[in-house]
């Protein structure tokens, strides 16, 4: 992408602010955002937010959280096959199922921490505001990075009964219908039903099983009632449920080693490593050429060498979700002062079964099974606008429960081809033409046994890992704005919050000779597991406290009539907990070291990356919001400094993540939003953001597949190598990003409207691994979207096309498990044309 692109947005937005006022009837509408706790208008709001409503979201085709940070400068949320990374301004939490978000998400008040939740599908959307920069006097914990606050739409007492319905179909075999039925079926009372429903049928193409990969079903509807009793009392009451299955995933090995390069990158590699690249040399060799295609996959989901029955695991490739979420609201206006109370509950349960070798191998498969549980109760007041002192103010508390248990499955037999392996591969000393089958030898860890002097025959291994966090949490929090003038607003804020959390984590080994899933300790089996693959049993049971105080201030300046400046600096924290890694060595050993005659048969000390530490944060933000042009244009910029504390950061190990605090992080940057009703008809958009995010201080950062292949124990205490990420780049921290937008519409004779809209988005070139390895650097790209279509008084056509000029792009990137120097990606969707036809009534 030239540079020149890069700077477009933000001359566009220079271009717009400085042309000359001539004449301007057209005027941008207000929009109204509850970032403060209480319904502004988004241009006195010091704060930088982005605001999307739901007609944009209905009419672009922003079909969820990952679709629509797109739309939101230095919002990067990337949905994996196992976990959802959500990064604003350069900061996230990565892939660790115990993780919390850096970015919490709110949907109608009631806090969704976990990644999981961002992937619940948009249906009957308000609004959606994106808050960049700590949150965390009024939303609290875990908003370091920022809030994502969705407010979904509910019906409004004494409406008649309306409604809308819409179908698509796409040319991946997909279609959605979606629509609501909303009204008063009393005086005092209305109540509305929406529902979305969704298919496609393959958005890639899976070339060894022949057959197209990715088909996605979803399901989802939101009830909502209020109910008004009396002129001052207002209930509002919603209940959600999802349903979410895929079949196959986006994601492939991208970069394969040849033989002659394994030499040079990763000489050490393991017998695993070894045995898969062999067969797959031996029986794949199409591997290196499919690899660099776009928009295809080359793997056996778990189907092996017939290509039809699983043979590994639970299932095929795949996720099956569900989730339940019910809010109650209270609004109880009290003379001048509104009391509000919100309560929810949020849950959700999930089975996935993934191919996590990413070859076209029988070898590693990783099957989840995860419930969450949440209890929230918030109690706030709110205070009359427009006096000296605006406060608001209020008690929160908050209860969860996470539970899952996750296996590994290793095929060392890998469907029966191990044992055509030449057997010199693996003893060089042997010759040419003998295979493992010669010697009698049926699977790798059989191999691997008799190097240990035992008569090992087992051919499937794996280990069950039980994992259980229980989290409580409080706060009391306020925060007052000071009126000291027409034009100055002094704003200060404080928080308190404290939490406990308790975990259960446990892991026991396996084989298919004593059974799938039955508990073994047999020595070889153990020696095999630790020496490998870094596993172990252990029996870990672990507590923690945390309590913050959240200081924040704010000074805002209006400048003339349609302008605002302010500063602000604020304080957040993310709360630390115990890592939900199942790989990774007990307290007392390191790395791949076997227990010994003296060590427990189940350990119950976990190692120091066991814990990970709160992660602090403090924040300065100085910007202006200007409306232009009569109302005809809005101008909104910040500039940001952010000073992160023991960041938590993870990386890949093996077939699951590891936790580790990187001492400090910097991030600083610029976003600009501009806004244009050029015309009547015509309304422009941009945005851009540049930022700077690196680390600060973290010497001691995850290594590289080539730096551990070098030292075993890169990284660790006595080591002579490490991996020194000091004033390098966070994850997902392009420099630049931006996007740039057109709404037009047109009424024609007859009374029928022409309209059309359309989006560039640019990302910048970033990393997506915490060890910052260069063969997972993300390329800069860009995707278009076009649409155009008639509308009447009741109904709507629409032709539309998403990354219609079918960019291949990468989510992420990350090293392939166990096949060291490799190294796999997930990747988005291609070019997608549909008609959608929608009707009112």
């Amino acid at each position: 992408m030239p540079f020149s692109f890069r700077k477009a947005p933000l001359v566009a937005a220079i271009a717009l602010a400085t042309t000359a006022p001539l004449s301007y009837a057209q005027r941008l509408e207000e929009v109204i955002v509850t970032a403060q706790k209480r319904a502004e208008s988004l241009q006195d709001v010091p704060i930088s937010v982005s605001a999307i409503q739901g007609d944009k979201i209905q009419q672009a085709g922003i079909t969820n959280m990952a679709a629509l940070a797109d739309y939101v400068p230095n919002l990067q949320i990337a949905e994996g096959t196992v976990d959802t990374s959500i990064y604003l301004r350069g900061m996230g939490s990565g892939n660790n199922a115990a993780f919390e978000q850096s970015v919490g998400m709110y949907i109608d008040g009631i806090y969704m921490g976990r990644g999981r939740q961002y992937r619940s599908p948009f249906v009957d959307i308000e609004r959606v505001e994106v808050l960049r920069g700590p949150q965390g006097t009024l939303f609290g914990k875990n908003t370091v990075a920022g809030a994502v606050n969705v407010t979904t739409a509910s019906p409004d007492v004494g409406d008649e009964f309306s409604g809308s319905i819409s179908g698509a179909v796409e040319d991946n075999d997909g279609y959605i219908v979606e629509g609501y039925i909303s009204g008063s079926v009393t005086d005092n009372m209305a109540m509305r039903l929406a529902f979305k429903t969704s298919e496609n049928d393959g958005t890639f193409d899976n070339t060894y099983l022949g057959e197209d990969e990715l088909n996605v079903e979803d399901t989802l509807f939101r009830f909502t009632t209020v109910w008004q009793p009396t002129d001052n009392l207002d209930v509002n009451f919603k209940y959600s449920h999802s349903d979410y299955e895929r079949t196959g995933a986006p994601s492939t090995t991208k970069r394969f080693l040849s033989p002659e390069q394994r030499e040079v990158d990763v000489p050490n590699r393991s017998s695993f490593a070894e045995a898969a690249y062999v067969l797959t040399d031996q029986f794949y060799p199409e591997i290196a050429q499919q690899s660099q295609k776009e928009f295809v996959t080359f793997k056996d989901n778990n189907f092996g060498v017939d290509r039809k029955t699983v043979g590994i695991g639970s299932g095929p490739d795949g996720s099956e979700n569900t989730t339940d979420n019910v809010v109650l609201k209270l609004d109880y206006q009290m003379g001048d002062f509104l009391l509000t109370s919100i309560t929810g509950y949020s849950a959700y349960d999930y089975v996935d079964a993934v191919d996590v070798d990413w070859l076209p191998l029988q070898f590693i498969d990783r099957g989840d099974d995860q419930e969450f549980e949440q209890f929230s109760q918030e109690f706030r007041i709110t205070s009359p606008g427009g006096e000296f002192f605006d406060y608001v103010a209020g008690v929160y508390y908050e209860q969860s429960d996470l539970e899952f248990d996750r296996r590994v499955t290793i095929d060392s037999a890998m469907d029966g081809l191990f044992q055509f392996a030449p057997a010199n591969a693996f003893v060089p000393s042997l010759p040419d033409g003998l295979t493992a089958g010669d010697l009698g030898v049926q699977s790798l860890a059989q191999f691997i046994g008799i190097t240990l002097g035992a008569d090992y025959r087992g051919g499937q291994l794996g280990r069950d890992h039980h994992y259980q966090l229980d989290s409580d949490s409080w706060a009391v929090f306020g925060q007052g704005t000071f009126n000291i003038s027409d034009t100055f607003r002094l704003t200060l804020g404080l928080r308190y919050t404290e939490e406990s959390k308790e975990v259960i984590s446990q892991q026991t080994l396996f084989d298919d000779i004593g059974g799938i899933g039955v508990p073994n300790n047999d020595p070889t089996l153990i020696a095999i597991q630790a020496g490998s693959f870094n596993t172990y049993i252990y029996d870990y049971k672990e507590d923690r406290d945390t309590d913050k105080w959240l200081p924040a201030a704010n000074l805002q300046w209006d400048v003339g009539d349609d302008s605002m400046l302010y500063i602000s600096l604020s304080q957040g924290f993310k709360s630390g907990g115990f890592s939900a890694a199942d790989d990774g060595e007990p307290g007392g050993l390191t790395g791949g070291q076997l227990p010994g005659p003296d060590d427990p048969a189940v350990f119950t000390t976990p190692n120091d990356d066991f814990e990970f530490e709160d992660e602090e944060v403090d924040a300065l933000e100085i910007g202006g919001k200007h409306t232009l042009l009569d109302g005809g244009m809005t101008l909104n910029w910040a500039y940001f400094y952010t000073e992160y504390d023991n960041l938590q950061t993870s990386v890949f190990k093996g077939v699951g993540f590891g936790v580790t605090n990187a001492a400090s992080t910097t991030v600083q940057g610029i976003e600009i939003d501009a806004m244009w009703q050029a015309t009547d008809d015509m309304r422009l958009g941009a945005n851009v953001a540049w930022l700077d995010a690196e680390f600060e201080d973290f010497v001691d950062a995850p290594c590289t597949a080539k730096q551990v292949d070098f030292e075993a124990l890169c990284g660790s205490p006595g080591s002579v190598t490490n991996n020194d990420l000091s004033g390098q780049s966070t994850p997902y921290a392009p420099e630049y990003s931006a996007a740039l937008f057109f709404d037009y519409s047109h009424m024609m004779s007859g009374g029928m409207e022409f309209f059309a809209g359309g989006e560039i988005n640019y990302k910048d070139e970033f990393t997506s691994t915490g060890d910052n390895d260069p063969f997972d650097l993300i390329e800069s790209y860009s995707k278009t979207n076009l649409r155009l279509g008639l509308r009447g008084d009741a109904w709507e056509v629409m032709a539309y096309g998403r990354n219609i000029f079918d960019e291949e792009v990468f989510n992420n990137s990350f090293d392939t498990p166990v096949l060291a120097g490799s190294h796999s990606v997930v990747m988005d969707e291609g070019a997608v044309f549909g008609l959608r036809g929608r009707y009112s009534f």
